[in-house]
């Protein structure tokens, strides 16, 4: 009897020990099926979504320089980055040349390496500038009926030209998308702080009030030694501060590439100014001759001025009494803004 009891035993252990075996490989073979469902469920590999819901792609990041330009950090897995946005100006007036590199889309504004962000397409970067960060650009016709320019002998007064001028610049650029235009002055009043001729900084100070990634001071020029004179056509001041120079020369032929084309001018070129008396900027060099110039560098953002054309030039001065070459001039300008920015006009 005890014999049969021991073999009773023996049988239900082997049928608990099966029945554990059984157990575990039931175990193992559901979790196997529910591990392929999850991935059959899930998919591709999960990618890093950004707070808008649009999935992060793994180019290089952009972003908006100062000078409201577009700029492309480098990454893991990308080399691009941009160039930002410059300005320039010497006593002895020297030609800057070209060396034909593309325009930074950026506007814009401290120096980088040479492989610009205008290299993306000009749809890419006015999309960006527009939902991201406009353009922040200040029109100064310059002198104003405090500090007048008057030439009764010439037929008009460099004041109102200018003013022409920069009101079909503002009127023109205010087609383009990721852009806002400020005026220094709207009419003959003084935007120099009341003072005149002799103070200069309120206009750079308004400009510096709104944020201003560009100022553009637009002007028109004479020789002085009275009527007639043989120099004619347009030029471009810019600074020769380092942070500012390259880039500016860029947006100053791009302006004069417009100017020469759509109106009757000749292209005398960017040029700088210096003036060793008032000392040197921050990183010991010397400072540009125009207070408009070098008190925009001061602020931290370029500043250039546009001499449109020669008043006491024959040729030159019947272009400035026809209105609606002032208004091509005001045009152009902004057409050569909206190149070097690439800005895209706004679709109606």
């Amino acid at each position: 009897m005890n014999k049969n009891r021991r073999i009773k035993n023996i049988l239900l252990i082997t049928i608990g020990v099966l029945l554990l075996i059984f157990g575990i490989v039931v175990g193992l073979l559901a979790g196997r099926m529910l591990s392929e469902e999850d991935v059959n469920e899930t998919g591709a590999p999960e990618m890093a979504v950004e707070e808008s819901g649009k999935i992060k792609a793994s180019e290089p990041e952009r972003e908006i320089a100062e000078n409201g330009s577009i700029k492309i950090k480098e990454t893991e897995s990308g080399t691009h980055q941009s160039e930002s946005f410059e300005s320039g100006g010497t006593e002895t007036k020297a030609e800057t040349k070209s060396e034909n590199r593309l325009p930074e889309s950026t506007p814009g504004l401290t120096g980088a390496p040479e492989d610009t962000a205008a290299e993306t397409s000009a749809s890419a970067t006015a999309t960006t500038q527009a939902s991201i960060s406009p353009v922040r650009i200040v029109l100064d016709p310059g002198h104003d009926d405090s500090c007048s320019r008057n030439h009764p002998d010439l037929g008009f007064n460099e004041q109102d030209l200018n003013l022409k001028i920069a009101q079909a610049c503002r009127d023109e650029l205010e087609t383009y998308a990721g852009v806002e235009v400020y005026l220094t002055r709207e009419d003959g009043s003084c935007p120099d702080n009341g003072i005149g001729s002799g103070d200069v900084s309120g206009r750079t100070a308004y400009a510096q009030s709104v944020g201003a990634d560009l100022f553009v001071s637009l002007h028109n020029n004479a020789t002085g030694l009275g009527y007639p004179s043989d120099a004619n056509g347009a030029e471009v001041y810019i600074s020769v501060h380092s942070a500012f120079s390259d880039e500016s020369r860029k947006l100053g032929e791009a302006i004069l590439k417009e100017l020469t084309s759509q109106v009757d001018l000749a292209d005398r070129g960017v040029l700088t100014r210096v003036k060793p008396e008032k000392g040197c900027y921050d990183n010991g060099q010397v400072k540009d001759w125009y207070y408009l110039i070098s008190t925009s560098v001061e602020r931290g953002f370029p500043g250039i001025i546009v001499e449109h054309a020669f008043m006491d030039n024959p040729h030159d001065n019947a272009i400035l009494k026809d209105d609606e070459q002032l208004k091509a001039m005001g045009i152009a300008d902004a057409t050569g803004i909206a190149a070097y920015f690439g800005l895209e006009r706004i679709s109606k």
